[in-house]
Order: C-alpha cells, then structure tokens, then sequence
C-alpha cells in the first residue's frame, strides 16, 4: 500500500485506473479531482493512505476489502455517456440517410436524363416517342452526335451523361418515377445545393421544364400544402 497522504492517494495513478474503469472516462480535470473522497473520511491520524486503510478495514474487517471512492459527479458522467450513445446514433442514421438521398437523387437524375433523350428523339427519331420500352432509347442516346446536340441548344456538360443513359437506367428502382418537382426538392436539399452537383443539374429544369429548380421545387410544396390541407 501506498505511503502517499490519502489525500494525495485520490489524484494518483494508483486510484485513477481502477476510477477510469468504473467512471468509464479517459482523464478528470483538476477541478474534478478535488471532488472525490473517501468513505468514510480520513481521520487527522490517518498520515498514510496504509494507516487509512488498516484503521478502516480493523473497522469493517468484511467490507473493506477495498479502498471506497466517492464520486459525487457519476451521475453526471453516465448522463454524459448516454448522451454521447445518443449522439453516436443520431451521426450513424444521418450518414445512413444521406447515403440514401445520394441513391435517391442518382434515381431522379435518370429520370431527367431519359426526358432529355426523348426531347432529342422527338426531334430525330420521333417513332421513339411512343416505345414505352427505353432499351432503343439507351441506344439511340448513346449514339447522338455532338452536331445534333448542339443544333438543339443542349449544354455541353450534358453531352457525356446523356450518352451513358444506359448506365443512369440501371441504377433505377421502384423510385424511379417520381416527378420532376421531386428532382428540385431534393436537388435544393442543402446537402446538395452547394456542391458540384447543383450547378451540373440546375440547368436541366429550364431546359425540360421551363422554369429554374427553385420554380418547380416550390410547385411541389404548394401541392403538398394542398394534400395536407385536403385539397381545399
């Protein structure tokens, strides 16, 4: 046993391992370690943590088998820790949820795409107008010419995505058809309005639909306002 005060027993080495072990925390401040005391407290004879224990123990020979710490902010530190689980999960089901918007924008953005490649079929290939099947789409969309895009005004940046439409279809799901104001909705979402993402897309909607992202994202609000409202 140790021949430090007990005092100086509390802040040492020797009684913050098995601390940090039943606390659960990495280090306490100083502040902190002048709140911990021993149970039952030391008598002005008692020089030595040894001289402490033997007393204590010649007292209650069956409990103090070990030295008793209080720690009069346990309490606060096992909040501390459930707020830090909580914490935890709240981050693992946002970067789920952002993972899940990145899919469900990668949806729309199919989407987009084969209404781009059909506005260009309608003006070259206008028998693809009525296949509901996109197979000769994809084909058609890979094999358009840069001649034939720029002749329709389609921006350049477009070029390489509409030719890979193939690629785009294949990730689609069962959301695959949700509209074009979802497109903006979910396109505006901060986690993609200042990215590289927006300025590639935004100028898709005026192009298809007439009206910039903002125009059509807020005609999705009004019809949601009037659903949840039942349609007054």
């Amino acid at each position: 046993m140790s021949q430090k005060s007990p005092n100086d027993f509390l802040t040492s080495a020797e009684a913050m391992s098995p601390l940090k072990r039943k606390c659960h925390f990495k280090r306490l401040s100083s502040e902190s370690l002048k709140k911990l005391r021993l149970d039952p407290a030391p008598e002005l004879g008692d020089s030595t943590i040894t001289i402490y224990h033997e007393r204590t123990e010649a007292m209650m020979p069956e409990d103090r088998a070990k030295l008793h710490v209080l720690v009069p902010f346990e309490g606060e530190l096992k909040q501390i820790q459930e707020l830090q689980s909580k914490v935890a999960k709240l981050e693992a089901e946002s970067a789920e949820y952002q993972k899940s918007q990145k899919s469900r924008l990668s949806m729309l953005i199919a989407n987009a795409l084969i209404d781009l490649a059909r506005m260009v079929a309608k003006k070259y290939k206008s028998e693809l107008m009525d296949d509901p099947s996109t197979t000769r789409l994809q084909q058609f969309a890979a094999n358009i010419d840069d001649a034939q895009l720029h002749q329709l005004g389609i921006p350049k940046k477009f070029w390489s995505s509409l030719r890979k439409l193939d690629k785009y279809i294949t990730i689609r799901n069962q959301q695959a058809h949700e509209t074009s104001e979802a497109f903006a909705q979910l396109l505006l979402h901060e986690q993609f309005k200042e990215s590289h993402v927006f300025e590639l897309w935004k100028d898709i909607f005026p192009l298809l639909y007439g009206a910039q992202v903002e125009e059509i994202a807020a005609r999705k609000e009004e019809e949601d306002n009037k659903m949840l409202l039942g349609f007054p």
